[in-house]
């Protein structure tokens, strides 16, 4: 159980470092509220890596992860978007992003690289 919770937060990680290429910011500690945060320009990010093979594109965010981010982005005055890397294989990835919503589908979400 322990190595699959450490393979996906590695398969996690990969997707924000893909994220971090196609916007702006920096990459924050795990425990973070978001992923990305860019300061100077206002943005938070909250990034969701998923496979393209899945059935359900869904993002789902917890109520009480929600209401983190939300005291977060309103303290330090910052928008909120959720990104969604979905990766079909090692060297082919769709990053999409959108503002962050509870639940959203990755087909609500704009294309932003291939």
């Amino acid at each position: 159980m322990a190595a699959k919770q450490t393979e996906r937060h590695n398969i996690g990680r990969q997707g924000e470092a893909i994220a971090v290429s196609v916007i702006d910011g920096e990459l924050t500690n795990h425990k973070a509220p978001f992923d990305v945060v860019d300061f100077q320009l206002g943005y938070a990010y909250e990034v969701k890596t998923m496979s393209g093979h899945s059935k359900d594109m869904k993002i789902h965010i917890s109520d009480a992860s929600m209401q983190r981010k939300q005291d977060f982005a309103h303290r330090y005055q910052l928008q909120m978007i959720l990104v969604a890397v979905v990766v079909y294989n090692l060297s082919v990835y769709e990053v999409y992003t959108g503002e962050l919503k509870q639940s959203m589908r990755v087909s609500q979400m704009q294309l932003r690289a291939k």
